[in-house]
């Protein structure tokens, strides 16, 4: 999902919607059963590992016609409307 966001292996980018300025695990695996998932830098660069104890950041995608409301808070979390 990060690639296809634009994340690309090696490559700063900050300027695609997963890009967070902080490190975080993806949530799908890029090998099977080695646990290697995807890893974003905290400068946008898509990269592997193995997976730890760290945070797992789950991503979805969303078909176009779809809205969303709310500001994704904890107090006003973002809900689906079709």
């Amino acid at each position: 999902e990060v690639a296809f966001a634009g994340g690309v292996n090696g490559t700063p980018n900050p300027y695609y919607y997963l890009y967070t300025g902080q490190s975080y695990w993806t949530m799908s695996p890029l090998s099977y059963p080695q646990a290697v998932l995807g890893y974003v830098v905290s400068v946008g660069t898509l990269s592997q590992d193995h997976a730890d104890n760290s945070y797992v950041r789950p991503v979805i995608n969303l078909r176009a016609d779809v809205s969303l409301t709310g500001s994704g808070t904890a107090t006003d979390p973002y809900q689906v409307a079709m």
